[in-house]
């Protein structure tokens, strides 16, 4: 059998607002054998199936996380001060593009699941602020994730000039090609100097993107979910929320941003809002949309 882990992390914030949420609904319609990893952040979740779920404390587990941010924690280039505002004055205020801080959280439980977890076949990463909406089988989780390939993720349309969707990928870990994109990616943050504050945006989507780009070049075993939802390629990739436009939204409803306070995406995120069927109470909606309701493929 495929073995498959889920892992994600959350602060004591997300943790009111979203995590919870997130594992109640993993526990109840993820399939037992597929397990979740959780990294938690000063806070302690009610875990409601011990047997399929593992809840770590972050700040004992991630020394090397615990490294970073004692050297970068004060340093205004790594906390969302773009060091480089007259190169970009659109959008030097969006502080998320250089909030390394912030975003290193995600990337070294990512390092750390894949070491601790080096029989199993895929790790994958899951957003917490993710619901599971239909549950979903273990054959139909190990779909997602085909063995051929390398690395799966969430582009955000064939030939898009922007990063991934970072809120679900997955990590083919006994794949060579795999190793080195997560050796690679490890440097990028371990040797920083030389790593992500070389390049224009050090949020982990776009670190991720910049050596996902690279490793694409040497193994064209991969698989992108938003590959062919959409009609034609932007430079901004086509749509903002492709997760739930692809095979993916059959299970997960994504809220990124302020869809967190919402507690759902919005109808005006869809594509195709013909290819849903909605529940009840989101027909009744005009801003937005339960995804409660499988999708039709």
């Amino acid at each position: 059998m495929t073995e498959i882990t889920v892992l994600t992390t959350f602060h004591q914030e997300g943790l009111d607002v979203y995590g919870q949420r997130f594992l109640d609904s993993f526990a109840k319609n993820i399939d037992k054998r597929i397990k979740l990893l959780v990294y938690a952040e000063t806070c302690t979740p009610t875990n409601p199936d011990t047997n399929q779920i593992t809840v770590l404390d972050a700040k004992e587990v991630l020394p090397k996380l615990n490294a970073f941010k004692d050297k970068w924690g004060n340093v205004p280039k790594a906390n969302g001060v773009c060091p480089f505002p007259e190169k970009r004055p659109r959008d030097h205020h969006k502080k998320f593009k250089w909030d390394a801080v912030r975003f290193a959280n995600k990337v070294y439980a990512v390092f750390d699941a894949v070491e601790k977890l080096q029989n199993n076949n895929w790790v994958v990463w899951m957003d917490a602020d993710t619901f599971v909406h239909n549950a979903i089988t273990y054959e139909q989780f190990q779909d997602l994730l085909p063995n051929d390939k390398w690395i799966t993720y969430v582009g955000r349309g064939k030939g898009s000039q922007t990063w991934p969707e970072c809120g679900f990928y997955g990590l083919n870990i006994q794949n060579k090609t795999c190793k080195d994109f997560i050796a690679e990616f490890k440097r990028m943050y371990d040797e920083a100097e030389n790593g992500i504050f070389n390049l224009i945006e050090w949020h982990d989507s776009f670190v991720f993107g910049h050596v996902l780009e690279k490793f694409k070049l040497k193994d064209n075993n991969f698989y992108d979910y938003s590959a062919n939802i959409y009609n034609k390629t932007a430079k901004s990739g086509g749509g903002g929320h492709p997760l739930i436009n692809s095979i993916l939204g059959n299970y997960f409803d994504h809220m990124k941003g302020a869809r967190k306070n919402l507690g759902k995406s919005k109808r005006s995120d869809l594509i195709n809002v013909s290819c849903l069927l909605y529940t009840s109470d989101a027909a009744d909606e005009e801003d937005s949309v339960d995804l409660g309701g499988r999708r039709i493929i």
